[in-house]
């Protein structure tokens, strides 16, 4: 905990796998470049010049939990980017980059308001429940309109700063998506901002980490919901959580996962006005696996009917 105090933030996966040492070097990889890359992208938000500064970001493996800190002192990162000793001259260097401001932007202050942004993210999108809602109505305003209150489906409000409200507007509905690949039922993933010796954190479990990434950690010997079988007409209510246009499906969040599902008619342009809705599915469950044969572990749905269910749904953005 008192490193954790000591750096500027940090992110951290923890739970009872990791007491055995089970985070892998492929795991610990996907973690590290999924914070680079969601640190760059908030970082060049800033000022575009900061997306080309070398650093990287050390690793702490304890029993029980794996840690990515940023350290309070900037220069340390950076000389570890620069892969340089810490000599008296590269030293001084270091923190010269470090105290440097790129368009008005201090660096160390990049790094907190980046770190900062993906808190926000998490706390947006477990509000929302989805990381593609960028249009808002009914938004309600506090402390001199620096806070924007933005409202759920059920018609809660979470009041987000301004600033960071409009980093998660211009960022990927993926950004988070590397870091959330790693969660599983037994492994808890944090995301922790120091402010005046206080952590604030949010945190993302198995059960919100649809919300995240696609990818799911279903094992492989378990047949996900066995009850839907291949040919029946079956009907179901779930979210629209997002369209692909390329393979002309859709998301559609059902019992806490995931499912693919295609219009009958191969086409998803009458049906994208649905996003975020919650709807009723009426299709077919097809269980064909990559070989063309019956078994599929996972259902995916041919629907011919997809509807809101009246009154289950909020509107979106308008100020």
């Amino acid at each position: 905990m008192n490193d954790e105090i000591e750096s500027i933030g940090f992110i951290k996966y923890e739970g009872k796998r990791l007491e055995t040492g089970s985070f892998d070097a492929r795991k610990s990889a996907k973690a590290l470049l999924g914070l680079d890359e969601a640190i760059r992208h908030f970082m060049a938000a800033q000022s575009p010049e900061l997306r080309s500064v070398d650093f990287e970001i050390p690793v702490r493996i304890e029993k029980g939990s794996w840690v990515a800190s940023i350290p309070s002192d900037i220069g340390t990162l950076i000389q570890l980017g620069m892969g340089i000793v810490a000599t008296a001259y590269f030293t001084n260097a270091a923190k010269k980059m470090a105290e440097r401001d790129f368009d008005g932007v201090g660096f160390k202050d990049a790094f907190r308001v980046s770190l900062q942004a993906i808190k926000w993210v998490v706390r947006i999108g477990k509000h929302l429940g989805n990381l593609l809602q960028r249009r808002f109505e009914n938004v309600k305003f506090a402390e001199d309109n620096t806070l924007v209150g933005i409202p759920n489906e059920k018609g809660e409000y979470l009041f987000v700063p301004k600033k960071y409200l409009d980093l998660y507007v211009g960022c990927s509905p993926k950004i988070l998506d590397k870091l959330a690949s790693n969660i599983d039922p037994t492994i808890i993933f944090s995301i922790g901002v120091i402010e005046e010796n206080e952590i604030d954190a949010e945190f993302i479990t198995q059960d919100e980490k649809s919300i995240f990434t696609d990818e799911e950690t279903v094992p492989t010997e378990e047949t996900l919901f066995p009850e839907l079988i291949h040919g029946e007409m079956v009907v179901l209510e779930g979210e629209v959580t997002r369209e692909n246009k390329t393979s002309h499906s859709m998301g559609f969040k059902y019992q806490g996962h995931i499912l693919t599902a295609y219009p009958d008619s191969g086409n998803i342009v009458p049906f994208k006005q649905m996003l975020f809705d919650r709807c009723r599915l009426v299709g077919v469950v097809d269980r064909i696996d990559e070989k063309g044969r019956i078994g599929a572990k996972r259902p995916k749905l041919i629907f011919s009917h997809l509807q809101p269910i009246e009154g289950a749904n909020g509107d979106l953005f308008n100020a």
